[in-house]
C-alpha cells in the first residue's frame, strides 16, 4: 500500500499523510492521558476515543489482506505505521525548521520603540 506511493505527488499520497498525522496525534495523545493520569478528571472518552481513532485503522489495514488477522500483524501494522508516521515528520521537518528560523529571526531583530505610549497613539 505505502510501497509504490511517492509523497506530495498526488492527492492520494496527501491523503495518506493527513490520516498518519491524525493516528500518530491521537496515538501521542492517548499517552498523554495515560501518563497525566488524574483520579479527578474523567479521561475515560477522549481516552477511548484517542486509541479507536489511533489504532482501528491499523486493525482494519491488517484484516484487509484475507480477512483473518491476528495479534501479531495487528502489532506488525501498528509500528509499520509508527515507522511512517516518523518518516512522514522528517519529510516536513527542513520546512518546520526554516519557519522557525524566521520567526527566530524576526524576534531577534525587533526592537521596541521609545515610547510605547506613542506607538499605541500611531497605531
Amino acid at each position: 500500500m505505502f510501497d509504490s506511493v511517492d509523497l506530495l505527488s498526488s492527492p492520494e499520497a496527501i491523503f495518506m499523510m493527513i490520516l498518519l498525522g491524525m493516528m500518530f496525534i491521537c496515538y501521542c495523545f492517548a499517552v498523554h492521558l495515560i501518563v497525566t493520569w488524574n483520579p479527578h478528571h474523567r479521561p475515560i472518552i477522549p481516552l477511548t476515543v484517542s486509541l479507536i481513532l489511533s489504532i482501528g485503522p491499523m486493525v482494519a489495514f491488517s484484516y484487509m489482506g484475507d480477512g483473518v488477522s491476528s495479534l501479531g500483524e495487528i502489532l506488525e501494522w501498528i509500528f509499520f505505521v509508527i515507522f511512517v508516521e516518523a518518516g512522514v515528520l522528517v519529510l516536513w521537518l527542513p520546512l518546520v525548521l526554516a519557519l522557525v528560523t524566521l520567526q527566530m529571526l524576526r524576534v531577534t531583530f525587533w526592537k521596541p520603540s521609545d515610547d510605547p505610549l506613542m506607538d499605541m497613539v500611531e497605531n
